[in-house]
């Protein structure tokens, strides 16, 4: 293959992976895996959240290419199927032509359809409810303000909005329906309603994976992801700040349920944010059962110790072992069961307290829930951390073991 057509194909595979949510690494190693196997002398890859920049020599001359992310989402089949398609170049070499035919495959892959989306939007705030101690009828009361948090962000985004609006926006709306129903004495609390509806918003997620780039350090791309959750968290804040302000003496506390149903919810909850992160087949039961099993490890570990900081702790690493292990069953990424996984574990109420606090003006608990919610998401990224690093030392290991005994036979 031509060296300018390798780049241009090697660049499309990066970008795409990168758009659809697959992590920094996983991006570079891919890359730089293809471009081995094709003959390239050496290959440099420079990946952050919005551009890509992929260098590569063969023969003492340098090639190079530039390409900037202008829309990203999350679609973990895509990101599973690319990591497919790099196995299978590494291991047939096809031409560039076939692979670029792969890749348009690839791309053209299927995606749950827009109200099936809905519905787990509208899922995802109701099961959230429930898991944040709310009763039925605040969950069947969130369940519209999440289909209504996808239609206007579908609806926005195909104009093109910008995504602090957009966040603003659905803010804004699902604070008024949650008053609303507290005013007709359909709810009891507006607490349990939000802070369900709103997880299809927090970028607790976000904030989790930045913390585990900076871990793993890829500083650039921490620090970009921090500054992008502290944006979409401020969009959230403004758009609930005035509608809240009117509903305050019905606010009520809320919290994470201490019974082991929760798990239960923690299951459900995985499978709806899993349609929406379009993971498929069998792939999505085991997501669900690994977050099931890392909120079991959390009520456990819990009891155990008094400050719940070691039960995030405990149940990320939990989790983070259960996709090494499932990924490598199923030779998947590890990304599609970690992902999903560990939507029970992200800071999501965390998050909303701190908006909270900031809206009624409580500095000192405003800052104290802030710095509460880093330090659980810091925990949770050092924990894939230590797992990830502990299983590339295995199979490094494992993999040159034979080579150094061949070496000696010679």
């Amino acid at each position: 293959m031509e060296n300018e057509k390798l780049l241009q194909l090697v660049t499309d595979i990066g970008f795409h992976m990168l758009s659809y949510g697959g992590e920094i690494y996983r991006v570079e190693e891919t890359v730089k895996r293809i471009c081995s196997a094709y003959g390239v002398d050496s290959a440099d890859i420079f990946a952050i959240p919005s551009t890509i920049i992929v260098s590569i020599t063969f023969q003492d001359k340098t090639y190079s290419k530039t390409r900037r992310l202008s829309v990203k989402g999350t679609d973990l089949d895509k990101v599973d199927r690319l990591n497919d398609l790099s196995r299978r170049m590494c291991r047939e070499k096809p031409d560039y032509t076939t692979a670029k035919q792969m890749l348009s495959q690839v791309n053209a892959g299927k995606e749950y359809p827009l109200w099936m989306l809905c519905c787990a939007h509208g899922s995802a705030a109701l099961i959230f409810a429930l898991f944040f101690g709310g009763n039925w009828k605040d969950g069947l009361w969130a369940f519209p303000i999440g289909v209504m948090i996808k239609l206007t962000s579908y609806w926005l985004g195909k104009r093109n909005a910008n995504s602090f609006f957009v966040t603003v926006i659905c803010g804004a709306l699902s604070a008024l329906l949650a008053g609303l129903g507290a005013q007709l004495h359909v709810i009891d609390q507006i607490s349990h309603v939000l802070m369900g509806a709103i997880m299809n918003l927090v970028p607790g997620l976000m904030l989790t994976n930045a913390m585990r780039d900076i871990m793993a350090g890829d500083f650039i791309a921490g620090l970009m992801r921090v500054a992008e959750a502290m944006l979409i968290g401020a969009g959230i804040a403004v758009g609930v700040m005035v509608p809240l302000s009117f509903f305050q003496p019905l606010l009520g506390k809320s919290s994470v349920r201490g019974d082991f149903l929760t798990c239960l919810y923690a299951a459900a909850g995985v499978v709806v944010f899993g349609i929406v992160f379009n993971i498929r087949g069998k792939k999505l039961l085991f997501s669900a059962l690994g977050g099931a099993i890392s909120w079991f490890a959390y009520l456990l570990t819990c009891n155990c110790f008094s400050a719940d900081i070691f039960g995030y702790f405990f149940a990320a690493i939990v989790m983070s072992i259960y996709a090494e292990v499932f990924s490598r069953i199923h030779k998947t990424p590890v990304t599609i069961y970690l992902i999903a996984g560990l939507i029970p574990l992200v800071p999501g109420s965390g998050i909303y307290r701190t908006m909270e606090y900031c809206v009624m003006g409580e500095n000192q608990l405003f800052w104290q829930t802030g710095l509460y919610t880093l330090e659980i998401s810091a925990v949770i990224g050092f924990a894939m951390i230590c797992v990830s690093s502990i299983v590339r030392i295995i199979f490094s290991a494992r993999y040159s073991w034979p080579n150094k005994q061949s070496k000696n036979a010679v």
